[in-house]
């Protein structure tokens, strides 16, 4: 059995291969094909532990996370993860991987593709509230994808941008970092606006000027309590999209949106449907995409990653 660590995942694949592998999950995924219960949620005081197990033909895989709020407090990450995977066939174990660095770029990717599908070509700025480790990758993904020439940010965290910045220009050189004195100023100045925060409350002005004709991401919002963006935008939203339907019931994001009537169900899809073009975008208008995650994406990484190596 193989051990994969942070910088091996990190470097074996580059951001188009995550994409690509996460398009062919959203595209491929049936319950005849692949076996995936919900996400198991065992909270523990503040913090919350989950289990997440995906099987297909070949393979099943299963990612244990540790999510600890207070952790930032005492300089550790909030995130933590395991994924080990196994051979479907004899139940052989084969690798077990960082599952925090998997589970970054595969939310990433998630958040890659829908701007690939839904951002106007000539976007070329970039909001980030949330410039912790997930913020980061979803910074470098959606680069990957549009010729971003400045990025927008906002942190109450000052190291948290201090790293972001580093990194992110480590890889995008060019790329003009702008530290906002709010969440209004990254809307404002952002055609592509993304939430990577542990929020429980919105993190946005409940004002309709932030949000129009723009494409905004939200990937925090992991429990029906937590929501990061305000009533209005839910309100003015031409079209929601999310990756996995069960987003609708798990996160506040669109929960609670759903249960105060401020959208109606029949108004969010999955992404899924843009993907094989059973939906078709008109320019102009204001798209929420909201990303909850799932195991088969776990699942599809996992094969990414093993597979690259085995193959050399």
């Amino acid at each position: 059995m193989k051990y994969f660590d942070f910088a091996t995942i990190e470097k074996i694949a580059s951001p188009k291969e995550w994409i690509d592998a996460m398009s062919i999950a959203l595209r491929e995924y049936s319950p005849e094909k692949y076996i995936m219960p919900r996400r198991m949620h065992l909270d523990y005081h503040n913090n919350t532990f989950l289990v997440m197990p995906c099987l297909s033909e070949n393979y099943w895989a299963t990612k244990l996370v540790s999510f600890c709020p207070e952790n930032s407090s005492s300089g550790l990450p909030s995130i933590y993860g395991t994924v080990a995977l196994m051979s479907t066939k004899t139940g052989e174990p084969l690798a077990v991987m960082d599952g925090r660095i998997i589970t970054a770029m595969r939310t990433a990717a998630v958040s890659a593709l829908g701007i690939e599908k839904i951002a106007p070509k000539n976007c070329c700025s970039l909001g980030i509230i949330g410039t912790g480790f997930q913020g980061i990758y979803q910074a470098i993904f959606a680069c990957s994808i549009r010729k971003i020439s400045e990025i927008w940010v906002y942190d109450k965290n000052e190291n948290n941008i201090h790293e972001f910045k580093n990194i992110v220009n480590e890889k995008y050189p060019k790329i003009r970092i702008i530290k906002a004195k709010d969440s209004s100023e990254v809307a404002n100045n952002s055609e592509i606006i993304i939430s990577a925060t542990n929020s429980r409350h919105p993190v946005f002005k409940n004002s309709k000027e932030l949000f129009v004709n723009k494409t905004i991401i939200g990937i925090g919002s992991y429990k029906p309590d937590y929501r990061e963006f305000p009533e209005q935008l839910f309100k003015q939203a031409d079209i929601i999209f999310v990756d996995t339907v069960h987003g609708k019931s798990e996160s506040g994001d669109l929960a609670t949106p759903i249960e105060k009537n401020w959208i109606s169900e029949d108004k969010i899809y999955p992404v899924s449907d843009l993907l094989k073009g059973n939906i078709t975008l008109s320019k102009g208008k204001t798209v929420f995409y909201k990303t909850v995650g799932c195991a088969l994406f776990d699942l599809f990484a996992t094969k990414l990653i093993y597979e690259k190596q085995q193959n050399g």
